[in-house]
């Protein structure tokens, strides 16, 4: 899996090298089209004006899946993307299922209810987002953080169950929408937005995403908004991760060609503090990456 920096990108060479891979996916597979969960944040947007483009947007059926915490703002632009693609549109509230799952019983349900909460706390405790990351990448944490940890990944692997009924009802071909700096630094969900026939998207890291949604005419309120997994909270992605996209993603870039964190430093003008994270949590999250264990040698 390789990609190359932000600044040698050609955003329209690899829309349609992109469009291409997912043509020949679909129509390898005798697929009627694509399925996808469509958040109305920037990488399921991306993936859905890729696949309109790929195979025609009568061809792309999108599932905005709200529940109890997400935001409205997330389905305004859901739709209205959904609208300008003429892609095909549905909305199913996966509240009643969680809930059913027991998903709203914990005390992390309730710290979600408390709506700004968690972000106030961000502020008034620095680092305790990403210190929270950092456990859930070693298994760290005790019972009510491992409580919490269950709360938000059951939405994101519910999600990919709704994908799939639509994909398998219709014949279609499941998309994740997972991106390369999510998938090197564990800030995906097992089974959850990871999961799916084709990934577009996951060779590109956030930055190149942005510039890809760009040259593809996204509209500006998707665009400018700050990336957030909309499961609790209003917390943000780098929030959570305790490091902005740009300067991580110029550092994985780095680590991905093996060069020593000095010539990381002296390419990137990053800290040694800021590479020495970066690495430690793409170390930590490669048991993620890796296959389910089994016997078969």
């Amino acid at each position: 899996m390789d990609s190359m920096p932000l600044q040698e990108l050609d955003p329209e060479r690899e829309t349609d090298r992109i469009c291409g891979f997912i043509s020949g996916f679909v129509s390898g597979r005798k697929a009627s089209g694509l399925a996808l969960g469509l958040s109305g944040g920037l990488d399921s947007s991306v993936v859905a004006a890729l696949a309109a483009r790929a195979i025609g947007p009568e061809r792309v059926h999108a599932l905005f899946l709200p529940e109890r915490d997400s935001s409205k703002q997330s389905g305004d632009d859901a739709r209205d993307l959904a609208g300008r693609l003429g892609i095909v549109y549905t909305v199913r509230d996966l509240t009643p299922a969680l809930k059913e799952l027991g998903c709203y019983e914990s005390g992390a349900s309730g710290i979600a209810l408390l709506g700004g909460a968690p972000r106030a706390a961000v502020g008034l405790f620095p680092g305790l987002a990403r210190k929270g990351f950092l456990a859930t990448l070693s298994g760290g944490g005790g019972r009510s953080f491992r409580e919490f940890t269950a709360f938000y990944r059951i939405k994101h692997r519910l999600r990919t169950v709704a994908v799939y009924r639509e994909a398998e009802e219709r014949n279609l071909a499941a998309a994740s929408c997972a991106n390369r700096t999510e998938y090197e630094t564990g800030f995906f969900v097992r089974y959850g937005d990871d999961a799916g026939d084709i990934a577009p998207i996951k060779h590109l890291y956030k930055t190149q995403v942005f510039a890809l949604g760009r040259h593809l005419g996204l509209p500006e309120r998707i665009l400018a908004k700050r990336p957030s997994p909309d499961l609790f909270g209003g917390m943000k992605d780098e929030e959570i991760l305790g490091i902005g996209y740009e300067e991580l993603d110029s550092i994985l870039w780095c680590i991905a060609r093996g060069l020593p964190d000095e010539e990381i430093g002296e390419r990137t003008g990053c800290s040694g503090k800021s590479i020495s994270y970066a690495r430690k949590i793409a170390s930590l999250s490669a048991r993620l990456r890796e296959p389910p264990a089994d016997l078969m040698g």
